[in-house]
């Protein structure tokens, strides 16, 4: 069996490789939550007499539903260019641009340049968005996948405070400008991350992609004899070629009932709210007359964020995704709908209250719980190899639609039925996502991909991870402990 001391030194140096990966690609998602918070800054600039730029309540739609329209677009070619490439040298390639595209739209001296800016760099925050969780799910071993998953959607919540906190203190231009600065060092630490071994296989390159698997899991046999043949056989038994062979793939049964069941999860978790909470923060809280300073109320909700988010990423594993996403669910539609019941009791009464704020606050902890992070580590888990590449791009186009959406209807509502009104509609939405959750939603915890192409399969009845329609679960658990290495 070998010394037991040694087989536990390589196990924590194959965990400590595969998290600097995960950290170096989750990273480059600090654009994404810069992006989603950029808005912030809009109030300030609409204010600001030293600049020759008027912006408008228009624009400031405009300016924020922007990132769907660009999703939308991006997403008919993200995954195509990123099965042609590679998943990695991808994110390495839109990385550099991004940092030009930043500056361009801090330093901008007319209204056009400011809107090309914010269109070029939602474009690479909606290719780095579509890329990072197959990315992820294909670079890691089952035992550590459902903390490191959970790394995206930590970055984004950092990006998210972090410039919550700089539009306190600095001017728009300068905020700006500082969204730019993590991005060229990680242009150049992407380099050190090994490409996907699944890609790799699916191109026929395989000491390359033996080659990756050691700089993953350090020098083992069991990359070679275990892992290695087992990647290979799901491709042969699921090759994801072509576009167009993927589109047949979705006429298969166990291919596509993931594809809409993600589908719905990430319609109805944009419906529910979330962008028009982290986007409109500011002007959210100018609204419903909260005694606290407006900013501050902003940052707060930044630091419940990525506090909840950090904890989720230590739950997925031990409580497992399905308990987390469906209790997340049913908390957020608690939170707004008391929220918005209040909002709605004091616009009566004509006074303010604490209650807005705190159901916003358990609304966003829910969020950072499960409702950001689990969606994303679902769609790298669930979606079978064949149609991967294929279902992330639609996938992500449907979130792209309903970003827009969300992000330009949400001031009309606003208009229409107050801050109230809004957060019922949240409230209701997120319940009939709760609902969905319960009926259909699988378990993936410990599960490796091999295991879960045929989770959604009715014809193979002995085999399948669950029964849909009752969530129970057929197959013995794989534990999530550090598990055996061979000598």
């Amino acid at each position: 069996m070998g010394d037991p001391t040694k087989r536990e030194t390589e196990c924590w140096s194959s965990a400590a490789r595969q998290v600097f990966c995960g950290v170096v690609v989750s990273a480059a998602m600090l654009e994404v939550g810069a992006v989603v918070a950029w808005p912030v800054v809009l109030p300030g600039l609409q204010r600001d007499n030293d600049t020759s730029l008027v912006v408008t309540d228009d624009d400031v739609k405009w300016l924020v539903s922007s990132t769907g329209i660009v999703g939308m677009v991006a997403n008919f070619f993200a995954g195509s260019i990123m099965e042609l490439v590679g998943p990695r040298l991808l994110l390495t390639v839109v990385l550099l641009p991004s940092t030009v595209s930043w500056l361009l739209q801090a330093l901008t001296p007319s209204l056009t340049l400011l809107y090309i800016g914010r269109v070029s760099v939602s474009l690479i925050a909606s290719f780095i968005t579509t890329l990072t969780s197959p990315l992820m799910a294909e670079l890691f071993e089952p035992r550590l996948r459902g903390r490191l998953c959970c790394l995206p959607e930590i970055f984004v919540a950092i990006g998210l405070l972090a410039v919550y906190v700089l539009a306190h203190n600095f001017s728009w231009q300068v905020v700006t400008c500082l969204c730019a600065a993590p991005l060229l060092p990680l242009f150049f630490l992407t380099m050190l991350v090994p490409e996907s071994p699944f890609w790799l296989v699916r191109h026929g390159r395989l000491q390359e992609a033996e080659a990756a698997l050691h700089t993953l899991r350090g020098f083992r046999r069991s990359v070679r004899t275990e892992e290695l043949p087992n990647i290979r056989n799901s491709i042969q038994d699921y090759p994801q070629t072509t576009i167009f062979e993927q589109m047949k793939q979705f006429g298969v049964v166990h291919h596509y009932r993931p594809l809409i069941l993600l589908l719905g999860i990430f319609i109805l978790r944009e419906l529910g709210g979330q962008y028009a909470v982290f986007s409109y923060t500011l002007y959210l809280f100018n609204r419903t007359g909260v005694s606290l300073d407006s900013y501050t109320c902003t940052i707060l909700v930044g630091v419940v964020r990525l506090v909840s988010t950090i904890i989720s990423s230590s739950l997925l594993d031990r409580v497992g995704r399905r308990p987390c996403l469906i209790g997340a669910c049913l908390t957020c539609a608690v939170a707004a709908g008391v929220g918005g019941t209040f909002v709605l009791l004091e616009e009566v009464a004509g006074s303010a209250s604490w209650v807005p704020l705190a159901s916003v606050l358990v609304f966003v902890s829910a969020y950072g719980l499960g409702i950001g992070p689990v969606p994303w580590v679902l769609l790298g888990e669930l979606l079978p190899t064949p149609v991967r590449s294929l279902g992330t791009s639609v996938c992500t186009f449907s979130y792209a639609v309903m970003q827009f959406t969300v992000g330009y209807v949400f001031p009309e509502l606003l208009l229409a039925v107050g801050v109230g009104g809004a957060l019922l509609v949240f409230g209701a939405v997120k319940m009939i996502l709760t609902v969905v959750l319960w009926l259909f939603l699988p378990e993936t915890r410990g599960q490796s991909l091999h295991e879960l192409q045929d989770a959604f399969n009715p014809s193979l009845p002995n085999h399948p991870l669950v029964d849909v329609a009752t969530n129970h679960i057929l197959v013995d658990d794989v534990t999530s402990s550090t598990g055996e290495l061979e000598d």
